[in-house]
């Protein structure tokens, strides 16, 4: 049976019964899962509950809809005095039922509120925790302390932290910090540790959301670097669409905070071809592969022509730690990391590697303001607060550095900077006293307008007239400092991403009788694509309607098709998609329409023509 025809046969992903025990990373270019049982990435078997959508497993770029990872773990090997044994997070296995299925041996506690938590450093955040360490941390804890078939636990409890920032020179990257502690009642030797990653590249509308009913794994080129202790893959260039490169690397291994010097180890980078590392295979075989210090071939077109293509899966190890005595703990520390290049890909590594080595303290942005967009009919105002003026720089320490603001719309929303336009920027002038730098950078132009009444008052407001009704477009305030010519950086933005919002322009809600109801487009043929400008679904929207209303629509023959209830004080339009009451699609012809408003009792009425 070749990999393909197993896939389609395979049992689906048994995961525990809570509703965080996965998160995605949100802020920055990588967008990968996490879990609370060891595994990173999704097996592309998780769907998120609230879209139905399939779950990123590493998305990179944000948005582009590639991912470069299947699944990846810790591996943790060790001698006690009850023999050789190694905790996988993840191995070859088809199916995962954390805790208690070999190769996925850690599993998170019974306890409903040992899930993963998220903080963050941004004061905007929901997540805001003043320990935070980056603009998205996701903590999580598993063990290994469960007997199962054909492995003997170590008797681990794993603290799992990850980093991730939306800054420009870092945002390709998240770092994966494991605290591992001996919860045993043994002392454990000649201590192993290793990341298991099927690392293989492809983009969902190429090969369609279910990888694994496609040849999606037959592709990978596999490549390792001595020198950043980082393996990496990108396709072969059959799937034209999955664009980058992607890797993970090895940032170092602490004892009680203690730096080991990753070169007085042995790092071994072994693969092996799919499914020779699952089933029965023995721990003292896995430790044996942890321990050999090889350094395998890449998988490059050379290799595949010669040998012919093996499917590899590869795991980074490196060792040994003495001694691991009860209750005593060691942090390993891996960045995942893409780049659209391998030069690329090489400099955000040493991007995480300075972050590393600085204790993750960076030069930052200011982050971006709170922003609150109120759609209008052809028009949006956007309205954002001045918070990020006082924000201080964490390196060098205690610097407000902040020059100005910049306004963006888009109609995609993706993280690509081209995917933007720049509708205006303002920033300080000389004359601004309140900061710690010069302002003799950029256009000097000042600051905009600011709001005098209403529920913002106080803050900025921007209007933009360059849009149409119901079409759906994205906003994103960000700011920007003078940068820091010292260290090489030059001005530093906030992400894109960090506020942006989603409007869809239109008329406002209304009682006045003199306004009628009515409905765009209007004939509405069967090609016309309004949500969102892109084909993506069809329907009608209704314009100039009450705060409170409900809908009817009714054929020629006065049969009612659908009742919508209007609910919304922010606009006066809301959408139709075809489809009735009785579940059917809208046929060709004549509607009638009345609207009923639940604050006058009044009701107007309109048509609209239906053509395909």
């Amino acid at each position: 049976m070749n990999r393909l025809t197993l896939m389609l046969v395979l049992l689906p992903i048994i995961l525990p019964a809570k509703t965080d025990y996965t998160k995605y990373t949100t802020v920055g270019n990588v967008v990968l899962t996490v879990t609370n049982f060891g595994m990173l990435g999704t097996g592309f078997r998780i769907w998120d509950p609230e879209t139905g959508d399939p779950q990123p497993s590493c998305e990179y770029p944000a948005g582009t809809r590639t991912e470069h990872l299947y699944r990846a773990g810790l591996w943790v090997g060790a001698i006690s005095p009850i023999g050789i044994s190694v905790t996988t997070g993840v191995s070859d296995a088809t199916t995962i039922t954390p805790g208690s299925s070999e190769g996925f041996e850690f599993y998170p506690t019974r306890d409903p509120d040992d899930v993963v938590i998220e903080k963050s450093i941004l004061m905007t955040s929901p997540y805001y925790a003043p320990d935070a360490i980056s603009e998205q941390d996701f903590y999580a804890t598993y063990y290994d302390t469960t007997s199962i078939v054909h492995h003997t636990p170590l008797g681990l409890k794993v603290h799992q932290i990850s980093h991730v920032w939306s800054y420009s020179y870092i945002d390709d990257v998240v770092i994966l910090r494991f605290i591992i502690q001996n919860i045993s009642q043994y002392d454990l030797e000649s201590l192993y540790v290793g990341m298991y990653a099927e690392l293989v590249s492809g983009n969902r509308d190429f090969w369609g959301d279910d990888f694994n009913t496609t040849p999606f794994f037959q592709h990978k080129r596999l490549y390792y670097n001595d020198t950043l202790y980082l393996m990496y893959e990108h396709n072969d260039g059959y799937d034209f669409m999955a664009k980058g490169i992607f890797g993970i690397s090895l940032l170092g291994i602490q004892i009680d905070t203690v730096e080991v010097p990753l070169d007085s180890l042995t790092v071994s980078f072994n693969w092996w071809t799919w499914r020779d590392m699952q089933g029965s295979v023995s721990d003292s075989l896995r430790y044996t592969i942890m321990t050999n210090g090889h350094r395998d071939p890449d998988v490059d077109d050379r290799y595949v022509i010669e040998n012919g293509y093996p499917d590899p899966i590869p795991l980074l190890s490196a060792g040994p730690i003495h001694y691991l005595n009860r209750g005593d703990s060691i942090c390993v520390t891996f960045a995942f990391a893409g780049g659209m290049t391998e030069a690329e890909l090489l400099q955000n590594v040493g991007w995480a590697k300075r972050a590393y080595e600085s204790h993750y303290i960076l030069p930052a942005p200011p982050p971006s303001p709170r922003l609150v967009a109120i759609p209008g009919s052809r028009q949006v105002t956007l309205y954002f607060d001045n918070s990020p003026e006082f924000a201080h720089d964490p390196a060098p320490p205690h610097l407000r550095d902040f020059e100005g603001y910049r306004i963006y719309r888009s109609e995609t929303g993706l993280a690509d900077p081209s995917e933007w336009t720049l509708l205006h920027q303002f920033d300080k002038t000389p004359a601004d006293t309140i900061q710690d730098v010069d302002h003799s950078m950029g256009f000097n132009t000042g600051m905009p307008e600011i709001e005098q009444e209403g529920p913002y008052k106080g803050w900025y407001k921007i209007t933009d007239t360059g849009v149409k009704n119901g079409f759906k477009y994205y906003y994103s305030v960000t700011s920007y400092d003078v940068g820091n010519p010292e260290i090489g950086l030059p001005s530093l933005e906030s992400s894109l991403r960090q506020n942006m919002v989603e409007v869809i322009p239109g008329t406002p809600p209304t009682s006045a009788p003199d306004i009628e109801v009515g409905v765009y487009p209007n004939p509405y043929k069967v090609q016309s694509m309004w949500d969102t400008g892109i084909p993506t679904g069809r329907v009608i929207r209704f314009y100039n309607l009450p705060a409170h209303a409900t809908i009817y629509i009714y054929n020629l023959a006065g049969e009612l098709v659908k009742t919508i209830e209007h609910e919304d004080e922010s606009t006066g339009e809301c959408v139709w998609n075809l489809i009735t009451d009785g579940m059917q699609e809208a046929a060709t012809g004549l509607y009638i329409f009345c609207v009923k408003d639940h604050d006058t009792g009044k009701i107007k009425t309109g048509k609209f023509l239906i053509i395909k």
